[in-house]
């Protein structure tokens, strides 16, 4: 779904059975319109929509059997009107990945373009124009191979083993070409720097490398136009290292999971973005107890949710701790016995955590809301049929609503259903599904949290459709290429 939640784009072969092309539809209705333009068999194509929902970008070997390029068109159509963004690419060229600035004026991607096997750089127009090379000179052995944008879309952030054979460094360029720098200092005999993050604010980077220590993985910060680099982890013990980070939302610190002080028991800490004191966020553990990976932190950059066989090996519970440190508490209540919390999502409000566990019966997975800093917690689901479970959830974008997936009325019919996010009556927001039919994929949730998009065999098993709520926005009622039965609307 387009940010501003008035198109959906998709993928469909509705021209050549088995070709799988580039589609948009408004949401309100309306005839849907080919983006891409394929002409012969083709291969896998990756699309994504501008940040100011006015055009897609898409890569596709559109243009010559086998070889992906760029390509760039208005949401809207219409049919025909995409402009390439990539010059031709030498013999065995192809563009590999490509990402949309925020501001969505320019286009980066990774190709190689000038020399096959060789990586590099290159920032476009959004609607064309020319292309420029953002990395430095590579070698035949040389490559690019991972970049980000900054939030401000000033500077793209690249590793590159552009200096020195096989080993990855880290890079800073403006977003539309000109002199790049290197970000980390000089690193030990075989190391390298490894993921990093831009700071939200897109004053800093954080990344991860083997900076002193060859295979002793520490994090770093540094700015992001050049300056000194400072570690941020505390002492880590023999063997210890720094497994993930996260760069809270408001750019004030970095929350990383470590075995920094006990080698294998990983635990959680909290330090400044731009260096300080390293504060643990969780108590001490049982014995072989550990913090686990997805944490969260909170859209105001006041919490940190974590889950943790804190208090009983192997039992994985949710806690909430506030983000610079402080007293840890439990989410969850007491679960069942073999009971676990599997996953969860915070609210964009910061108000409530949504998560699922099988905290009542054990291997039933249900939805649970609590507030973020503790209190009690309400199941968001109806009673499931005997095999239930939900399976993925969204909360909406005013923080009232939790979407989810489960197969709730009809073992292993799954249907999406909305409840409010403090609990109360769940509504199913799929129709009613044909025998055998089920919800394939909850897509994604439109700005005015009623716009909810997603994929399902609702009317017709097999047959994959897409629906906004009860309507569906694309029904084509056939299961091979043929656009003269489409209808955009069935109530």
């Amino acid at each position: 779904m387009s940010a501003d939640g008035k198109y959906a784009v998709y993928l469909h072969d509705a021209v050549t059975d088995g070709l799988l092309e580039l589609w948009s539809v408004a949401l309100a209705g309306g005839t849907p319109v080919r983006l891409s333009t394929f002409t012969a068999a083709s291969s896998s194509l990756v699309f994504r929509v501008s940040p100011n929902s006015q055009r897609v970008v898409y890569t596709a070997d559109q243009s010559t059997l086998g070889v992906a390029e760029l390509y760039s068109i208005p949401i809207a159509g219409p049919e025909g009107a995409w402009t390439k963004l990539n010059p031709t690419p030498v013999a065995n060229g192809d563009v590999t990945v490509f990402a949309i600035s925020p501001d969505s004026s320019r286009v980066v991607y990774d190709a190689d373009q000038q020399t096959d096997e060789v990586f590099e750089l290159y920032s476009v127009p959004i609607a064309g124009g020319t292309a420029t090379k953002l990395n430095g000179t590579l070698t035949s052995v040389k490559d690019v191979f991972s970049f980000a944008i900054s939030a401000d879309s000033s500077r793209v952030v690249y590793s590159a083993d552009q200096e020195t054979d096989e080993v990855v460094e880290l890079f800073s360029v403006p977003l539309a070409g000109g002199a790049f720098l290197k970000l980390n200092p000089a690193l030990v005999s075989n190391g390298d720097t490894y993921a990093f993050e831009i700071s939200p604010n897109s004053a800093r980077v954080v990344y991860a490398a083997d900076q002193l220590v060859d295979n002793i993985y520490g994090i770093w910060s540094v700015p992001i136009a050049g300056g000194a680099s400072v570690q941020l982890n505390g002492t880590l013990v023999a063997n210890g290292v720094v497994s993930q980070f996260l760069i809270s939302p408001n750019s004030a610190r970095v929350v990383y999971l470590a075995d920094q002080q006990t080698d294998e028991v990983f635990e959680l800490y909290s330090v400044p973005l731009g260096g300080g004191a390293a504060t643990k966020l969780n108590p001490a553990l049982v014995a072989s107890g550990d913090v686990y990976f997805p944490y969260r932190i909170s859209p105001d950059s006041t919490r940190v949710i974590y889950p943790a066989d804190q208090q009983t090996d192997e039992v994985f519970e949710l806690w909430s701790v506030p983000l610079a440190g402080g007293a840890s508490t439990k989410l969850n209540p007491t679960l069942i016995s073999g009971g676990d919390v599997f996953a969860s999502l915070v609210s964009p409000d910061s108000s409530r955590v949504v998560y699922q566990a099988d905290q009542q019966v054990n291997d039933v997975v249900e939805l649970w809301s609590v507030p973020i800093g503790g209190g009690a917690s309400t199941k968001l689901n109806s009673t499931f049929v005997t095999g239930g479970d939900v399976y993925d959830a969204l909360a909406t974008a005013d923080s009232s609503r939790v979407v989810y997936l489960a197969d709730q009325a009809v073992n292993d019919s799954y249907e999406l259903w909305s409840s409010p996010i403090a609990g109360g009556v769940a509504q199913r927001v799929s129709g009613p599904m044909v025998a055998g039919g089920f919800v394939f994929k909850l897509s994604s949730i439109g700005p005015n949290s009623r716009d909810i998009l997603f994929v399902a065999d609702e009317l017709a098993d097999e047959e994959l459709e897409l629906f906004v709520g009860d309507r569906c926005i694309f029904c084509n009622t056939f299961d091979s290429g043929n656009t003269t039965r489409w209808s955009q609307s069935v109530p």
